[in-house]
């Protein structure tokens, strides 16, 4: 007897005068995720089913298909359970809209050319809830079904969706997708402009095009950071190399320059200077520069070791870590290169991985992969915190940094410059 099976028994029994139905639905849904890389997960799944069909429990149904969701998340495809059509039409027609999306998520991932209908035009819809057209577009994402393409196209001027249209852009190879993406740069966030640089380093044609924009001034050099950088010389491109070493400059010196580096940059904060310092400043560069991996003051990422605790009122010990993170780097934080089937090629840290999937943690997003989609994976012993961050960086910017990171205390962030015109 399986682990659902005796989950359903338990569900179905007396026992549940003691435990919590919740409690059980829970277990059973933890279950299904062990379950889910088996060849026989449909019918692992079945028990799950027969629930949804028997109850009418709202809580109940909703962490059935969370549990569900979980356990196939990261597939694109996958065998309906028995009785599952019946169970879609039963709860698409529910009051509570997470029931109705999670789904019309599990129906795609069946194969329901109804639910990627109705998935599409609630992606395309700008007067649907925000949270619903993303989680719609998201799933259209990790399903790629064939005519996706041009409604990520038309999508990229839509604010509301526009971050997981620029990160869904990344699955496809196109020679047009890199304009695309430049035609709105222009007016995009910081944080859809990182997804946008994300996107256009994933392969070496976008990335040629990219550094064809720096060099014409459309995209400021400060926009591609040391991570990027990085990832662009895994792709072993004589042509990108040069051609990134004139927009942007190397990103690992030579051990022996290190310490002439060290020297340079200690002549830039001596204490006197860091009290001078303007730290509002400094904390805008840190959330461009290091937030998205490390937090300090209680914000920020949580990719890379919190800082707040670290020995960073030391601007020594904050250099030397700037200049060379890689001198001694815990397993934790070692990068993993990976190359997909697609052309792609992610850096960043595997977080979880089972069977069939891993998720890889990168600056920008929680990527999660079907390991039948990955060519090749490089272990590296770098860190993921790459060199050269303080490459793009004038004196004053690297002393306001450091100034902030150092200090004690937070501070607020620098008002916004007036938009032109305004």
């Amino acid at each position: 007897m399986n682990f659902l099976s005796i989950a359903w028994k338990l569900y179905d029994s007396t026992m549940l005068l003691q435990i919590s139905k919740i409690a059980i639905i829970l277990i059973i849904g933890m279950v299904s995720v062990a379950v889910a890389d088996s060849p026989a997960a449909s019918r692992a799944l079945a028990p799950l089913v027969r629930i949804l069909t028997e109850t009418n429990d709202p809580a109940v149904q909703l962490d059935v298909l969370r549990g569900m969701c979980e356990a196939l998340q990261g597939r694109r495809n996958a065998t309906a359970p028995e009785g599952w059509p019946a169970v879609h039409r039963k709860l698409v027609a529910s009051s509570n809209a997470e029931i109705r999306a999670k789904t019309l998520q599990l129906s795609v991932l069946f194969g329901d050319p109804q639910a990627l209908a109705a998935l599409r035009q609630t992606a395309n819809d700008p007067k649907a809830e925000i949270s619903a057209r993303r989680n719609a577009l998201q799933t259209l994402i990790e399903k790629r079904p064939a005519d996706l393409l041009p409604l990520l196209r038309k999508l990229i001027g839509d604010s509301a969706v526009r971050a997981s249209v620029l990160r869904g852009l990344a699955s496809y190879s196109d020679p047009q997708i890199p304009q695309y993406i430049l035609e709105h740069y222009a007016s995009f966030s910081d944080a859809e402009k990182a997804d946008a640089i994300a996107t256009l380093a994933s392969r070496p044609t976008y990335a040629l095009t990219l550094l064809e924009a720096m060099e014409k001034g459309r995209v400021p050099r400060r926009d591609l950071s040391a991570f990027t950088v990085r990832q662009l010389l895994t792709f072993q491109d004589k042509e990108l190399t040069e051609r990134l070493t004139k927009v942007w400059g190397t990103i690992r010196p030579p051990s022996a320059e290190k310490a002439t580096l060290l020297a340079k940059y200690k002549a830039m904060v001596p204490p006197g200077a860091l009290k001078k310092a303007n730290r509002q400043h400094g904390r805008l560069l840190f959330s461009r520069t290091c937030a998205s991996c490390h937090m300090l003051f209680g914000e920020g990422g949580k990719i890379g070791p919190d800082l707040t605790g670290s020995q960073r009122t030391n601007p020594e010990y904050l250099l030397t870590k700037l200049i060379d993170p890689s001198a001694v780097v815990a397993r934790d934080y070692q990068m993993t290169v990976l190359t997909l089937k697609d052309g792609r090629v992610l850096n960043g840290l595997i977080k979880e991985e089972n069977g069939k999937t891993l998720i890889l943690q990168t600056p920008n997003e929680a990527v999660r992969l079907d390991k039948s989609d990955i060519e090749e994976r490089q272990r590296s012993q770098q860190s993921m915190m790459p060199d050269g961050l303080l490459t793009p960086l004038s004196p004053t910017e690297v002393r306001d940094l450091i100034a902030y990171v150092s200090g004690v205390g937070q501070v607020p962030l620098p008002a916004p410059s007036p938009t032109p015109g305004k």
